[in-house]
């Protein structure tokens, strides 16, 4: 299937489906940058952090290749950096050896699907904003209905992480009880999309139909319950191996859209109904993101 290149978050507000950037640990500095063999060493320096975690390939052959890209990022976020009024600042983190062809490839692919028509009839029409309800500022993370900070890994299903994480954080609000429920069995068994990209609209019509059920990596908060774990997640799709003779862990009864393009009614959505799944334009400054400058 044909996608643009977006990424899906959800929106708590917090990033839930990137991985954990640590920027800071690899800083630049204008010695760096004035010789090859300085500009190695700081290579090599960022090799020591994210060698393995990084997304690119590691074997010697594909060095020198990735040596290339890397300096090209480093210059550009070390120029980016020094501007005066920016509100951000970009970093060496996990992706900085690869260039935005490839980072979309491997990450990007998402698409919210059909607003209306959709598959199963579940969702509903858009939300509308109200106005003056919203305080400033919240963040669902201080309310207890966020989980930690996952990893999609080499594998474009920020789709199905983006839902699952509306999903754990809505069951919070209404239950108080913060689950960390299954990406693999939607990248699995939904029919969303896979490691490409996928539909957000249809990964939601699966949690209305069939329901999403605990990760395997998670600890119940209770004892005694016969929970049904999905196994963890492995940044593949897999043949679906959900137990539909057992009950699912969390289900829900619908979803809405927000208007797109409205900040108003993305804040009023985010304050008074949870997480909220949300597309974003995954840029190259995007994919070397640090953090507010």
């Amino acid at each position: 299937m044909e996608m643009g290149k977006s990424l899906v978050v959800a929106l708590a507000v917090v990033v839930a489906a990137m991985a954990v950037v640590k920027a800071d640990d690899v800083p630049i500095t204008d010695k760096d940058l004035e010789s090859e063999e300085s500009m190695w060493s700081l290579y090599q320096r960022w090799r020591h952090v994210y060698g393995a975690a990084s997304s690119s390939p590691r074997d010697l052959a594909d060095k020198g290749s990735r040596f290339e890209v890397f300096k090209k990022n480093a210059r550009y976020i070390h120029d980016f950096n020094r501007k005066k009024g920016m509100s951000y600042k970009l970093g060496l983190n996990k992706f900085a050896d690869l260039t935005l062809e490839e980072f979309t490839a491997k990450y990007t692919g998402a698409n919210p699907g059909p607003i209306t028509g959709l598959k199963n009839g579940t969702g509903s029409p858009p939300l509308a904003a109200v106005a003056g309800d919203a305080p400033p500022a919240w963040d669902w993370r201080e309310h207890g209905a966020v989980t930690r900070v996952k990893d999609q890994g080499p594998c474009g299903s920020c789709w199905a992480f983006s839902v699952v994480e509306a999903v754990e954080g809505i069951n919070a609000i209404m239950t108080g009880n913060l689950l960390t429920l299954s990406e693999q069995q939607v990248l699995d068994c939904s029919g969303a999309g896979d490691c490409s990209g996928g539909y957000t609209s249809y990964a939601f019509d699966y949690a209305v139909s069939n329901g999403i059920t605990l990760d395997q990596c998670f600890s119940p908060p209770t004892t005694g319950e016969n929970y049904f774990y999905y196994p963890a997640y492995e940044a593949v799709q897999e043949p679906c191996r959900f137990d539909p003779n057992k009950a699912p862990i969390v289900k829900i009864d619908s979803y809405s859209f927000v208007d797109p393009n409205d900040e108003e009614a993305l804040k009023q959505a985010v304050y008074s109904q949870g997480p909220v799944s949300v597309l974003i334009e995954a840029s190259y400054e995007f994919m070397i993101y640090q953090g507010v400058g």
